[in-house]
């Protein structure tokens, strides 16, 4: 079984604090209607009216935009979760990291995933979308189209996840080069979400996997050529596990 080591994810802090947030937001404008109604009675000052709804609208507008920021963070730590699930699957003599920041002189990440095994070296970024995804490998933006139970369509951009998870890559090639380490490193983009359909122009399509059964076949699949011996994974190892500090 693989040896999963967890950074501490920052993201659960900021999930936590959406969350009271959204209460607080969703909770102040029923206390303001109140105060307003007992307030205004029989009274013409319409300043204060003014003043109170203004005070209810932008409360209303700052929970829907707090909401739409926890759902996207929560999608993101649902992706996460799905790495674990398959982390534990993994077998052999592999060490996995998760949430694993990486910083190199001016340049810093967070890979959601590496997994450093007898097979190579693999970055994963995991992407939690659904509907449909569209792009290609020189795009900034890919697209998400989304359709809605009552028919109305969405269509809003995401960046690139290949340039991001190739920024990660060489991030780490450096901080592996650095300490006197020269290999290839694989990376992948990996959509967990089921109700993901891909629609992408890919000169190398096994840099996207969709769904747990691919991941785990590019993470198992045979590769003699790359095959690490236990001196270099040892060195990697030690590498890697200083940047968890």
């Amino acid at each position: 079984m693989a040896k999963i080591h967890k950074s501490k994810n920052p993201n659960r802090r900021r999930l936590s604090a959406l969350f009271v947030m959204q209460v607080v937001f969703a909770v102040l404008p029923v206390v303001l209607l109140m105060y307003f109604i007992f307030t205004m009675r029989g009274s013409e000052d319409y300043v204060f009216a003014y003043i109170s709804i203004a005070a209810m609208v932008l409360c209303g507008s700052a929970y829907f935009f707090l909401a739409r920021q926890y759902s996207i963070l929560l999608s993101g730590m649902k992706g996460e979760r799905s790495l674990l699930k398959a982390a534990r699957k993994l077998d052999g003599n592999c060490n996995v990291y998760l949430n694993l920041p990486v910083r190199y002189k001016r340049n810093r990440s967070e890979i959601d995933m590496l997994v450093v095994g007898e097979k190579g070296v693999f970055v994963i970024e995991a992407k939690n979308h659904s509907g449909k995804i569209s792009g290609d490998d020189t795009e900034q933006f890919w697209r998400q189209h989304k359709r809605y139970k009552d028919g109305h369509e969405t269509c809003s951009e995401m960046e690139n996840p290949l340039r991001q998870v190739n920024r990660q890559r060489e991030i780490l090639k450096n901080i592996l080069k650095s300490g006197g380490v020269d290999l290839w490193i694989n990376s992948a983009v990996y959509f967990s979400n089921p109700y993901v359909r891909l629609d992408l122009a890919l000169k190398d399509t096994s840099n996207v996997v969709k769904g747990e059964e691919e991941l785990l076949n590019l993470l198992k699949g045979d590769s003699e050529k790359q095959r690490l011996q236990p001196e270099m994974l040892l060195k990697i190892n030690d590498i890697v596990t200083r940047l968890e500090v």
